[in-house]
């Protein structure tokens, strides 16, 4: 009898361990992606403004679940190099004690600013990594004037028609060689000057050579701001904002997702202009605003 019951004991064993092995060999593998770890490197030199917020993160493999833990990099040596002056970078400090907060490993150089008409190096080192980037800060753009335009439209509302209002703003300027400008117009308190709104930023344009142009943003509507834009009671600035060139071929292959961020992460073969070993886009930038009076088109 002990002896059966060892017999039943084996022989159910025996056809577990024979289920193991049929349901890992029937089951569907994990497909093996080709992976190669690098620095990420995603960076805006705005012109004026300290360097900071300089994001240096690692890439992971693809079918890994994203968190901010696993990109950081809190052990990088970084520098920036300006008119033959290396500045050494550090990671910015936690600005947020909530645990909802990520930290993400931005770096700085401290009490060092972005500057027009300049062109800065970076150089990233971590593990047996190097990854570097250089970018040109753009001089102000050569706006000559700028306008703001509402138009009163009627859209469909059931068996009756309502009223609705288009805005748009276009900047009359005088493009300088490889660079790239986006028109857009920001919204501020009459009394106060504090930014209330940022719309209609279109899409980038590229130009080749020196060229005198009217770059218009993008339309945009506020229905219920309309009677404050139009009185005044809030005020319209036209924002020109002027990119390193090299931001155009990234604009241009990211924007195939879709998606409209400075840094969106955008679709594959993006043309960064990190080189080394990390990927990334490394930016300088410059910006101005002019006040418009919104006309009624």
């Amino acid at each position: 009898m002990a002896t059966n019951h060892a017999w039943q004991r084996s022989a159910a064993l025996g056809y577990c361990a024979l289920c193991c092995f049929f349901l890992s060999v029937c089951a569907p593998a994990q497909p093996e992606l080709p992976y190669e770890e690098k620095i990420v490197i995603r960076g805006l030199l705005d012109a004026g403004q300290l360097i900071s917020d300089i994001q240096i993160s690692r890439t992971i493999p693809a079918l890994e679940e994203f968190s901010y833990e696993k990109i950081f990099i809190g052990d990088a040596k970084v520098t920036i190099t300006v008119d033959g002056q290396i500045y050494p970078m550090e990671l910015q400090p936690r600005t947020s004690s909530s645990p909802s907060v990520p930290y993400r490993s931005l770096y700085r150089a401290p009490n060092v600013r972005a500057v027009n008409g300049k062109t800065y190096q970076l150089e990233v080192r971590w593990k047996n990594l190097i990854a570097q980037a250089e970018t040109f800060v753009p001089l102000p753009p050569q706006v000559d004037s700028v306008n703001a335009l509402a138009s009163i439209v009627r859209i469909p509302n059931g068996t009756t028609a309502a009223l609705d209002t288009v805005f748009e703003s276009t900047a009359f300027l005088r493009s300088r060689p490889n660079e790239v400008y986006r028109i857009g117009t920001t919204l501020h308190d009459a009394a106060s000057g504090r930014l209330l709104s940022a719309r209609g930023f279109g899409d980038a344009s590229f130009f080749p050579s020196a060229l005198s142009v009217a770059l218009p943003s993008n339309t945009w509507r506020l229905t219920t701001a309309t009677l404050q834009i139009l009185t005044n009671q809030i005020q319209a600035r036209v924002t020109i904002e002027a990119y390193d060139g090299a931001y155009y071929q990234y604009y241009q292959t990211r924007s195939r997702s879709g998606q409209i961020g400075l840094f969106s992460p955008g679709g594959p073969n993006i043309d960064w202009n990190v080189t080394g070993d990390g990927i990334g886009e490394f930016v300088g930038m410059t910006s101005i605003q002019r006040p418009a009076t919104v006309r009624l088109k």
